[in-house]
């Protein structure tokens, strides 16, 4: 039967009669496009196993390679190797959608969101990204066809999408008409790096790209550890300086949101770049009279949770003694408004603050450090995920930082050169009305207390189409946006 369907020739049953008895009759019809007889004897076994694969396909819309056991993007493979505990959690049948409607004080919209959407990923100007369980899908469909809102199912289901996350980028798979999916660049290269940036890695091969930049360019960096998690995971910043004693300082961070897995990615691609391009002396002007200071996985136990157990987890890991819950949101527990709008006092939410300000090893760690830096900080940058838009403070309220204008300016600069780039199109705004209320957030800790001259969130793609779950084939491009960002801020800093 394999071997057949390799050939190209699709089996039927068909039953004659002879002499009075029924038999069962085999015979094979040739499907055009498939492999014909000649091309069996240059395949090896291999080839021969994928192209029975490739002449299933027609059978099926399907990607039938995810059920392909050999394949490593297969789930099988995924799940054996990442996710094969039993205290994984699965999100069967679980969808994204996109409500087309912004106005959340409508009685019929906060009702939908209360009894059946588990989680607001994100609201922007193209409506509200919510999570609806499985189980509440067609109560929910129902809901939806008694109002005047439209909606659309971003992903239908949250499993295979969560799979996606997991495939690694092949040669084969990558698109060739786009230059910036270039995976023989140099700096992608590197000898002894197990970060490949065709996939998501683990926190320890992050931890260990570091190490070998400070390996190779000994002369430009040096690791700070600022910390230890929960989990005794360190807390590890690259600064990379080429050591005037006058040069600003630039601090950058990615990874707060433990789901989020395009930021680090995105930011050790861009870490990867520029000490590559400054030892060949190809780096920006500006981009090397900088004190840079990389904490790419802020919060490293929280990653690696979401990576073998649930893939969605937001947090960190503490433990509540009193409610059994884990994890501090960590962009909550930043004292500048904390406890306020847009954060929960409850231990099991994924906006919790905490039970008090700076109560997390990973916020209190990013504290000290940044304060030792208050008299020469010139710009603190935030990565994460997602939305496209570039935010600067406040986050609690609509207010106005009394440096506005500088911050709008370099933020249309950016968003310009991303456009050159790229086409990408990110909006702009403070991070209230971009955002909604962000009550304890680290922006606006930084802004309130030391005042450097630019402090933003870069929140990477996508728009809503993937959310958090970004297949592995978008960190190419945003780690070019994250450096694109990173040289605008240099250019900028006076």
């Amino acid at each position: 039967m394999m071997l057949l369907l390799a050939l190209g020739l699709v089996p039927l049953l068909t039953v004659a009669s002879v002499g009075g008895a029924q038999w069962l009759l085999w015979r094979s019809v040739s499907v055009p496009g498939l492999a014909t007889l000649p091309d069996l004897w240059t395949l090896n076994s291999t080839e021969l196993y994928e192209a029975t694969f490739e002449s299933l396909q027609w059978l099926s819309p399907t990607d039938l390679r995810r059920f392909d056991f050999l394949s490593p993007s297969s789930t099988y493979q995924i799940n054996r190797r990442y996710r094969s505990g039993a205290s994984v959690k699965r999100y069967y049948g679980h969808q994204l959608w996109k409500l087309h409607e912004t106005r959340l004080r409508q009685p019929k919209l906060r009702t939908f969101l209360r009894h059946f959407g588990s989680e607001v990923w994100n609201v922007n100007q193209d409506g509200i990204d919510v999570i609806i369980e499985h189980k509440n899908v067609a109560a929910a469909q129902q809901y939806m066809a008694q109002t005047a809102f439209s909606y659309n199912i971003m992903i239908d289901d949250l499993e295979t999408a969560i799979d996606e996350t997991y495939t690694e980028i092949s040669d084969t798979d990558t698109d060739q008409d786009n230059p910036l999916a270039n995976y023989s660049l140099p700096w992608l290269n590197r000898e002894g790096v197990l970060l490949t940036w065709r996939r998501y890695h683990d926190q320890s091969d992050i931890q260990q790209f570091l190490q070998s930049v400070l390996e190779t360019h000994s002369e430009l960096a040096e690791i700070v550890q600022i910390g230890v998690t929960r989990n005794k995971r360190p807390l590890e910043v690259l600064r990379v300086s080429n050591g005037n004693p006058n040069n600003f300082a630039v601090f950058v961070d990615a990874g707060m949101q433990a789901r989020d897995w395009l930021s680090p990615a995105a930011l050790t691609y861009a870490i990867s770049k520029l000490t590559w391009l400054w030892e060949q002396g190809q780096a920006d002007r500006a981009m090397r009279h900088i004190d840079w200071y990389f904490l790419p996985l802020v919060n490293p136990d929280g990653y690696q949770y979401s990576r073998l157990t649930d893939r969605l987890w937001t947090k960190n890991r503490n433990y509540d003694t009193t409610t059994g819950c884990y994890g501090v949101n960590l962009d909550r527990n930043f004292d500048y408004a904390w406890g306020e709008a847009g954060a929960s006092s409850n231990p099991c939410k994924n906006l919790y603050r905490g039970a008090k300000s700076f109560s997390e090893s990973e916020t209190r760690a990013m504290r000290s450090f940044l304060l030792g830096m208050r008299d020469y900080l010139g710009a603190y940058v935030s990565f994460g995920g997602y939305g496209q838009t570039i935010t600067y403070p406040w986050g609690d309220a609509d207010y106005v930082t009394s440096n506005q204008r500088q911050l709008r300016h370099t933020a249309r600069q950016a968003i310009l050169n991303f456009r050159r780039l790229n086409h990408a199109e990110y909006s702009m705004g403070s991070s209230y009305r971009q955002k909604l209320a962000r009550s304890g957030n680290a922006a606006d800790w930084v802004q309130q207390h030391i005042e450097p001259q630019f402090v933003y969130n870069v929140f990477l793609k996508d728009q809503g189409r993937y959310g958090y779950l970004m297949p592995p084939h978008y960190i190419l491009e945003s780690g070019e946006e994250a450096y694109e960002f990173l040289k605008t801020i240099a250019q900028q800093l006076q």
